[in-house]
């Protein structure tokens, strides 16, 4: 009598205990793959001159490239004029009631000159030299939502007060997305509807004229984006007020 072939004997074996066993090897559920969280990662913007000038280098999460560490630019014919027009840095005025200020000069030196408090008449950001010109405005995503219903009132007349100025802006510390979202996973305790609060921002833009500027709820980001706004605009009051023209470069004419 032949013995049959192992072939034969083993490996339908095999094949049935990977069916009621698995060996361990069972795919990720659904549910655990719900529960896993995006990481955040900053990118040197140098790094990604190796990747074909895309700052996103991997797929692991949402990731974004830090802030340039040099001065604006500021040229002439090609050459900058920083140094031989002795363009400076903005001193940002923070306004005495901002009980949570960004760290604007510290977190960018290239940028922003210096701080100091002074009381405001209106926003809670100014410049030095530009207090009656620019006022911005900054609301975090529980203090927006607060104050679409619950002081609404107070926050309609401020709008009116920011309007007056030349250069404005309310400066809000989150997406357009982070909105439609709703609250709940801010931990904002509201009933008030997302579609109110951005109909209410279109409505202000609209009436007042005030630009409604959407950044992240990481604030890292929504200080570089203060920084910018602020360094941007003085430099440009800047050059009016010294016969440089409102210009940055002037190639391009920007």
């Amino acid at each position: 009598m032949t013995s049959a072939p192992w072939s034969t004997v083993v490996l339908p074996l095999l094949l049935v205990l990977s069916r009621t066993h698995s060996f361990g090897l069972r795919p990720p559920s659904k549910e655990s793959k719900l529960k896993a969280k995006p990481t955040i990662t900053k990118v040197n913007p140098r790094d990604c001159q190796e990747a074909d000038n895309d700052p996103v280098l991997s797929n692991a999460g949402p990731q974004f490239v830090t802030a340039g560490s040099g001065r604006l630019m500021v040229s002439r014919k090609g050459h900058s004029i920083l140094r031989s027009a002795g363009i400076p840095k903005p001193v940002v005025l923070v306004d005495t009631r901002e009980q949570q200020p960004y760290a604007l000069a510290s977190s960018h030196p290239n940028w922003i000159g210096g701080e100091r408090r002074a009381t405001l008449r209106a926003g809670g950001y100014a410049v030095d030299g530009m207090e009656s010109l620019l006022a911005l405005e900054r609301k975090s995503l529980a203090d927006l939502v607060a104050c679409i219903v619950t002081y609404r009132v107070r926050f309609l007349a401020s709008c009116a007060r920011l309007a007056a100025f030349r250069w404005k802006a309310i400066l809000i510390e989150a997406s357009y997305e982070d909105i439609k979202r709703g609250w709940k996973d801010f931990g904002i305790p509201s009933a008030v509807h997302p579609n109110s609060v951005c109909g209410t921002l279109d409505a202000i833009e609209a009436k007042f004229g005030l630009p409604i500027i959407y950044t992240s709820t990481h604030r890292e980001l929504a200080t570089e984006r203060a920084a910018s706004w602020l360094s941007k605009h003085f430099t440009y009051w800047w050059l009016e007020q010294h016969s440089l023209g409102r210009v940055l470069i002037d190639s391009d004419r920007l």
